[in-house]
């Protein structure tokens, strides 16, 4: 593996559940020294999920290429470590709910005070104004507010529903990673850092609005066509279900034609599929009676995009999957043999930075502090104080 873009890039993670640990852990992935400061007690996730000790597969799927450091922040014996962190960090990221930041003179405005050229992002969910400004938001929270529950039904014929998982945390988070990287590059060409908020409220609603909100866009158009949307289904087949899309006047006849269906030669040749309604369900229902093999080979053969529905537990053995090596197995030093999907960008065509395992709470403390300029005799007072907490390998805490 290849060290990195972000090598040499120290990142100090006050984050917690899952919008910022996943953007850490993509700068993590590509380079940069994460240092995940969190409570005594660790991460309100290292107890969810499948897992052992402090360390479960949801927690690992989101920590992984950082290093722990647990400390009462707190406590007034705390702030003087965090003081020489923040002398040494590049960036710090942090998901505090409005108002703690400052309270732990962790906001903007303090640990500028302290490095102006550090990158400063803040994660809330929607921020400080407006009636929900200041409250407390989870992922299903947005997903009903911004749009993404409505956008699940088609013209009122469908309930409601969500997106089963955190989608807006982890597109939040991959909004994270890319302000800060482009901010650490005007840093290269202004040395001075800057306070970015991203609000999972406003990334949600970016996200959804290019295809999800066409047909709320234009308040006065001129001609008005189905949104996309309707393009989002399954196509049942004997053996599971399929996922195909022609877009173009032109697959929609080619696949037509194969079929055999009535009215194919008539249909266009070129530009946006605008008509064919009722042959596209003549075509579908054909492909709903053969199996899912049959129905593929055909489609491919036709250049006309399409996939198998594939379970979860057999998403690792997909020959894509395999090929791609979207998914390896590791042996974890805690929770043994995991399986985890690698970073989605390669560099050079290899994989970035080493992938350290998701540590256990605080596991490396006392590295951490010897960095910043603390000797043993301080380390040792901080953990005698309760201020610094320190666990081993074998899951017990350290006297």
């Amino acid at each position: 593996m290849t060290a990195g873009p972000l090598a040499g890039f120290r990142v100090l993670d006050f984050t917690a559940n899952m919008s910022g640990p996943f953007a850490t852990m993509i700068l993590g992935d590509q380079g940069a020294d994460v240092i995940k400061v969190e409570p005594l007690s660790g991460d309100i996730l290292r107890g969810l999920g499948c897992g052992a000790l402090d360390v479960s597969s949801y927690f690992g799927n989101l920590n992984r290429s950082k290093r722990s450091l647990a400390l009462d922040l707190a406590r007034p014996e705390a702030r003087p470590v965090v003081e020489a962190l923040l002398h040494e960090a590049d960036v710090v990221v942090q998901n505090y709910r409005p108002g703690v930041a400052a309270k732990l003179d962790l906001d903007a405005t303090s640990v500028h005070a302290v490095n102006p050229a550090i990158v400063y992002a803040e994660i809330t969910g929607f921020g400080s104004a407006g009636p929900y400004g200041g409250s407390p938001a989870y992922d299903h929270a947005i997903q009903a507010l911004s749009g993404f529950a409505a956008r699940q039904a088609l013209d009122g014929d469908e309930d409601v529903a969500m997106i089963r998982h955190g989608i807006i945390d982890k597109i939040t988070g991959q909004a994270c990673a890319q302000a800060v990287t482009a901010a650490l590059l005007e840093r290269a060409r202004t040395g001075t850092g800057r306070a970015m908020q991203i609000r999972m409220l406003d990334v949600a609603v970016a996200v959804l609005w290019p295809d999800g909100m066409m047909s709320h866009t234009v308040l006065d158009p001129e001609f008005a066509q189905p949104s996309s949307a309707h393009t989002f289904r399954l196509t049942p087949t004997i053996d599971g279900h399929i996922a195909f899309i022609l877009v173009t006047a032109v697959r929609l006849r080619r696949l037509a034609m194969a079929l055999g269906l009535d009215g194919a030669g008539e249909l266009p040749a070129i530009g946006p599929m605008r008509v064919g309604g009722a042959i596209l369900k003549a075509a579908t229902a054909r492909l709903s009676a053969m199996a899912t093999d049959e129905a593929l080979t055909l489609l491919g053969s036709l250049e006309i995009p399409c996939a198998p529905v594939v379970r979860l537990e057999h998403l690792h053995e997909h020959p894509q999957i395999v090929a791609g090596e979207v998914i390896d197995e590791f042996e974890h030093p805690v929770m043994g043999r995991i399986r985890q999907a690698n970073p989605a960008v390669r560099f050079d065509g290899e994989r970035a930075g080493t992938l350290r395992p998701a540590p256990r709470t605080g596991q490396d403390g006392e590295e951490v502090l010897r960095e910043a300029g603390l000797g043993p005799d301080a380390i040792a007072d901080l953990r005698a104080a309760g201020v610094l907490g320190v666990r081993g390998p074998a899951g017990v805490r350290a006297p």
